[in-house]
């Protein structure tokens, strides 16, 4: 089991928010990890390893989980890459579906073998596990790389930027959520919307992705 620290949206009082203030007091099967934040101060993270732990987080309002990329024994090295093939306006589901079976192509090319997670909103995530641990400065320039092998599939349709006014009418393939202390939504975790749909993995026998 590779453990994973992961900051939690909460919901209080029927309010939903992202946590990033100070913890509420926190049970003892839930662990802290305190990590150098970006800002240069310290902050704290959160794992579990046990079903206990995970009924703890309940306990505190958890509702969605984000983990990191890198595990909790080796947190400064990411062991998995993500990519989000995010669909702007005008952009049919089916493409969307489309560029996930492209990146898993890609990603096969890089001896990798991506598998794909329906992220309970909107879309779809491929992710693949690293065979050796990146730093978080390499992480992101070897996501990027894979994306600029997918791109010239579709120049019409796809971009690598994220800026907003290049998004109509294409897909971003967002490569970022690959960076230090970004985070994805993570696999079997509930989402705080209506329905309260499920992050999950799906095969890549499924057309029906998104």
């Amino acid at each position: 089991m590779r453990r994973r620290s992961s900051f939690p949206t909460r919901l209080v009082h029927g309010t939903t928010f992202y946590h990033k203030r100070p913890l509420p007091e926190i049970p003892p099967a839930v662990h802290q990890l305190t990590i150098q934040k970006s800002e240069g101060n310290q902050g704290t993270r959160l794992w579990v390893d046990s079903l206990n732990g995970f009924l703890c987080l309940v306990d505190i309002s958890a509702v969605e989980l984000y983990p990191w990329n890198a595990t909790v024994d080796d947190i400064e090295r990411a062991d998995q890459i993500v990519f989000y093939p995010d669909p702007g306006q005008g952009i049919e589901r089916d493409f969307a579906i489309e560029t996930s079976f492209r990146l898993q192509e890609v990603l096969e090319g890089e001896e990798l073998q991506p598998w794909r997670k329906l992220t309970g909103a909107k879309g779809l995530h491929v992710m693949a596990s690293l065979p050796s641990p990146l730093t978080h400065d390499r992480g992101p320039s070897y996501a990027r790389h894979i994306v600029q092998r997918l791109a010239p599939a579709d120049r019409q349709r796809y971009v690598t930027s994220a800026a907003p006014k290049k998004r109509a009418g294409h897909i971003f393939l967002d490569y970022l959520r690959n960076e230090r202390c970004t985070t994805t939504i993570g696999t079997y975790s509930p989402r705080a919307s209506e329905g309260f749909s499920i992050a999950a993995p799906i095969s890549w026998a499924s057309s029906n992705a998104a």
